[in-house]
């Protein structure tokens, strides 16, 4: 019998026991965690970056483009439909940034499987 095995049936030997027991399990455990700072600070500043182009953008746009609306609203039939114009930079830059992401997730989940 391995003398590290506590014996005896008093409750604080039984304790002892399934700790030797799980020992194994209980000593893998580890509750440590580090913050990736230089990580947080990228995204940071990437977030930063996308929020004052977008403000400027939008600064730009209200300065530059006519205060009165350039399509006026159409009628068919007698309903009122919604003004047509065209599709703006940002939408398109959107959809088009959107399009290539659904690509390359789906060329990837067929590559590597589906990643949680």
């Amino acid at each position: 019998m391995n003398p590290d095995v506590p014996t005896g049936n008093t409750g604080e030997i039984i304790r002892d026991y399934y700790n030797y027991l799980y020992s194994h399990y209980l000593n893998q455990i580890a509750q440590k965690y580090y913050i990736h700072w230089d990580t947080l600070l990228w995204v940071a500043l990437w977030i930063f970056v996308l929020v004052a182009f977008f403000y400027a953008y939008t600064r730009w746009q209200r300065h530059t483009n006519q205060s009165q609306e350039p399509y006026p609203v159409e009628s068919y039939n007698g309903y009122i439909e919604e003004s047509n114009g065209p599709i703006g930079t940002f939408l398109t830059i959107f959809f088009i940034g959107m399009f290539v992401w659904l690509v390359i997730l789906t060329v990837m989940d067929l590559l590597h499987g589906q990643i949680y």
